[in-house]
């Protein structure tokens, strides 16, 4: 089945959070996704903690990993007691698992799907806006926005463009990364990011702070990416697909050990009209 996601903004102070089902990671971590447009609102508001949080963190070796305090607060905004085995011979993971059932209960509950819809006039952009900077206020660390979004465009297979959102891969909990570049990457793709985000202060802003460092990233499934680099930068003479700082190259990632395959060319071959993409060395 593969584990379940949510979209979590919480406020450690007002005791307030926004929980979105995110269903699993690949089907709702999109420009166009609702949970992405929520948590894209509230951090246009205000600073928030944010985890997209999978179930298999809940599992025993998961939840011991676990050090900071802000980290389970942030898990107590979903889970309770019920999702934990009353396991007392392991005190540490009895402990943490009944400090998230405690909080779980303190939690005020906001919902804004509705309004983040109006808010990004959603029924004719769908999409949230990339413009200004994520700001990491726990690292004091920054990505463009336009930046990224210009170098994640990618096309649905009707080419409407969209790209892979950089918040829920920079703050998951573990295992949606792997899954969603599953059928390859760009080589352009910094996984190397995902999760280490996690449970950090974030905020979207409209000028970079003094004393923040911006960070070069970008999270590029390949399938839709050479899509979109075929209808808009074409090919060279050997029909290799271009991208806009050259030849279109893409690798497979390892689910177990994160290590890239070898890199390979996309070849665009037209056959009785129709184009199919090959792989090339």
């Amino acid at each position: 089945m593969g584990q379940q996601f949510y979209g979590c903004a919480y406020d450690i102070e007002k005791k307030t959070c926004c929980v979105v089902n995110a269903d699993k990671f690949h089907a709702n971590c999109y420009s166009f996704s609702g949970a992405v447009r929520s948590i894209h609102y509230l951090l246009r508001q205000a600073p928030y903690r944010i985890m997209w949080v999978g179930d298999y963190v809940t599992m025993k070796e998961n939840i011991s990993k676990i050090i900071r305090e802000e980290d389970l607060l942030g898990l107590s905004t979903i889970y309770d007691q019920y999702y934990f085995k009353n396991e007392d011979e392991d005190e540490n993971y009895y402990k943490k698992a009944s400090f998230i059932d405690e909080n779980n209960k303190q939690w005020k509950k906001i919902n804004v799907w509705d309004i983040s819809e109006i808010y990004f006039d959603y029924e004719n952009t769908k999409s949230v806006k990339y413009e200004g900077y994520l700001i990491n206020h726990t690292k004091k660390l920054a990505v463009d926005l336009v930046n990224y979004y210009e170098k994640s465009k990618s096309y649905t297979k009707n080419h409407e463009t969209f790209v892979v959102d950089l918040v829920p891969p920079l703050t998951e909990t573990g295992g949606g990364i792997e899954i969603l570049l599953l059928n390859g990457l760009s080589t352009q793709t910094t996984e190397e990011f995902a999760s280490t985000w996690c449970g950090d202060l974030l905020q979207i802003v409209d000028k970079l702070p003094e004393n923040y460092s911006l960070i070069d990233c970008c999270f590029l499934e390949a399938v839709s990416r050479y899509r979109f680099c075929y209808y808009n930068f074409g090919v060279n003479s050997e029909d290799l697909i271009m991208d806009n700082n050259g030849l279109f190259s893409a690798v497979t990632l390892s689910l177990r050990s994160r290590k890239r395959s070898y890199p390979c060319y996309i070849k665009a071959v037209i056959e009785d009209g129709y184009i199919n993409f090959t792989s090339s060395d």
